[in-house]
């Protein structure tokens, strides 16, 4: 399903919480303030990230971040500008300390004041991508050795 239309889905589901609530998609599902702070989690969000999510509402997102200080804080800022409807990608820190990637959807609704947030974990992908360049980094580097 496409971003775009994932939204218009969600949209729709959250003016029911107790069904949004249930839902048992591996997607990260959240409303947001536009200060950052989460309001409402889905349960995806225990589930993946090990943490009950009560301690995570009304927490700024930045805090869950693998980025700290200011980058951390511009990807929230491009997170929440109306203007940006690109898709972005970071990765949120774990109760058990690791980390996964996101690949983040969100939609606007001005007249509640609130961003809806869709996260899909794409770290399987991420650990590939960055294996794949950790091979053609050390594939040169052999090769000046033997030189």
């Amino acid at each position: 399903m496409n971003g775009t239309r994932f939204l218009s889905r969600l949209t729709g589901l959250i003016r029911d919480k107790r069904r949004l609530a249930s839902d048992p998609a591996p997607v990260l599902l959240c409303i947001a303030g536009f200060d950052g702070k989460l309001k409402f989690l889905n349960p995806a969000w225990e589930k993946i990230l090990g943490c009950p999510a009560r301690e995570l509402l009304d927490r700024p997102l930045r805090e869950l971040m693998q980025q700290h200080g200011e980058a951390a804080v511009a990807l929230v800022e491009r997170l929440l500008a109306e203007d940006s409807f690109d898709p972005m990608e970071f990765g949120l820190r774990c109760q058990d300390g690791t980390f996964k990637w996101f690949l983040w959807h969100r939609g606007f609704d001005s007249e509640h004041q609130a961003i809806f947030i869709a996260g899909y974990d794409i770290t399987e992908q991420k650990s590939r991508e960055v294996a794949s360049l950790q091979r053609s980094y050390e594939r040169p580097k052999r090769v000046g050795a033997a030189v």
